[in-house]
C-alpha cells in the first residue's frame, strides 16, 4: 500500500486537523495529476536512451512544457542534451532542480520510474514557479540531464552522470556556459530520481546534504500533518546519481531518490527492467515529495 496519503485521503485530513496541526488548511499548490500527464507522455515515447530519435523526441517535449510552463531562457546544451531553463527570483544566487530523461538501453525498458518520475515532478514545478515569478528569493535553474545511464556494460562511476558533469563543467566557466550559471551563484541542488514508485519511500542518501534533506522532511510533515506517515526518514548508503557532480564542485545537493524498486534488497526486482511501467507508478507519489518541493523552494 502506497506509504504517502492519497490525494482524497490529504484532503480530508487537512480539512479536519489542518497542515501539521497548525488548525489551517494548507495551499496545494501542486498538481499531481498534471504531474502524471507528463510521466505518461514520456512513456509513450518508448524507450529513450541518450542519442536515440526518441531521446530527441523527449528533449523536444520537455523544451515544449517547459515553454507552455513560462520558464525562460530555455536552452538545450551540447553534446549531451541536457534541457535547461530559468525561474526568475529577485533574490542573489541560483537553485538548481534536476531530474534525468535518459534511459538505460535495454529491451523495452520505458523508464516509468526511472526517470519520467523525476522529470515529471521537475516540469510541474516549473508550472507552479512561474506562474509566481519573479520568485522573492534565488532564480530557480531547471536542468533535465541526458546521459545519466552509464552505456552497456560501463562501470556507472566511470560512464554515468555525463549529462550532469557537463552542466558543472559549464558551471565552472567564471560566466557560466550554455545556460549553466556560474558555479559560484548556485546556492544548492535538488535532484529527483526514482520518486514515483507506489511503494514510496525516501530517506536520506548518505552523501546528500543534510541540511537540504532535514528541509524536505520538515516540509512533507507540514503539508502532511503531524500524524500522516509521511515517505522520508532514515538513511542508505551512498548512491551514484546527478547530485554527485555538484557536490565534488563544492555545491550542497540532495538526492530524493527510493532506490528499493519492487521486491528484494536495493535496488530491487523492477530497477533497470521492463517491468520499469505505467502500472508500478502512482501521481500520489509523485504529489508526495512535489508539494514538499514548492514549500522547499520558497524558503531559500
Amino acid at each position: 500500500m502506497l506509504r504517502a496519503l492519497s490525494l482524497l485521503a490529504l484532503a480530508l485530513a487537512l480539512a479536519s486537523c489542518g497542515g501539521g496541526g497548525s488548525g489551517e488548511p494548507v495551499e496545494q499548490r501542486f498538481d499531481a495529476d498534471r504531474a502524471f500527464e507528463d510521466l505518461e507522455a514520456q512513456v509513450e515515447i518508448g524507450p529513450r536512451p541518450s542519442g536515440s530519435e526518441e531521446s530527441a523526441e523527449t528533449v523536444a517535449l520537455i523544451e515544449d512544457r517547459l515553454r507552455a510552463a513560462g520558464a525562460e531562457d530555455i536552452q538545450v546544451q551540447r553534446p549531451w542534451q541536457n534541457v535547461v531553463a530559468t525561474i526568475p527570483g529577485s533574490g542573489e544566487g541560483t537553485v538548481v532542480v534536476g531530474a534525468h530523461h535518459d534511459t538505460k538501453d535495454i529491451p523495452d525498458f520505458v523508464g516509468a520510474n526511472d526517470g519520467a518520475s523525476g522529470v515529471a515532478v521537475v516540469l510541474e514545478l516549473a508550472r507552479v514557479l512561474a506562474a509566481e515569478a519573479p520568485l522573492d528569493g534565488p532564480s530557480i535553474s531547471l536542468a533535465l540531464f541526458d546521459a545519466e545511464e552509464a552505456r552497456g556494460d560501463r562501470p556507472f562511476e566511470q560512464d554515468g552522470t555525463r549529462g550532469s558533469q557537463q552542466y558543472v563543467e559549464y558551471a565552472a566557466n567564471e560566466a557560466g556556459v550554455q545556460g549553466s550559471p556560474p558555479l559560484g551563484e548556485i546556492k544548492a541542488m535538488i535532484l529527483f530520481d526514482l520518486v514515483g514508485d507506489c511503494e514510496l519511500a525516501i530517506p536520506r542518501e548518505a552523501s546528500s546534504d543534510e541540511d537540504l534533506y532535514a528541509r524536505f522532511e520538515t516540509a512533507a510533515q507540514e503539508v502532511n500533518g503531524s500524524d500522516s506517515i509521511v515517505p522520508f526518514g532514515g538513511e542508505v548508503a551512498p548512491i551514484g546519481d546527478d547530485h554527485v557532480p555538484f557536490r565534488k564542485a563544492g555545491v550542497p545537493a540532495v538526492d530524493l531518490i527510493d532506490f528499493v524498486y519492487g521486491v528484494g534488497p536495493t535496488p530491487g526486482e523492477y530497477w533497470h527492467t521492463s517491468e520499469d511501467t505505467l502500472d508500478k507508478v502512482c501521481p500520489e507519489s509523485l504529489d508526495a515529495v512535489g508539494e514538499p518541493a514548492v514549500r522547499v523552494l520558497d524558503g531559500f
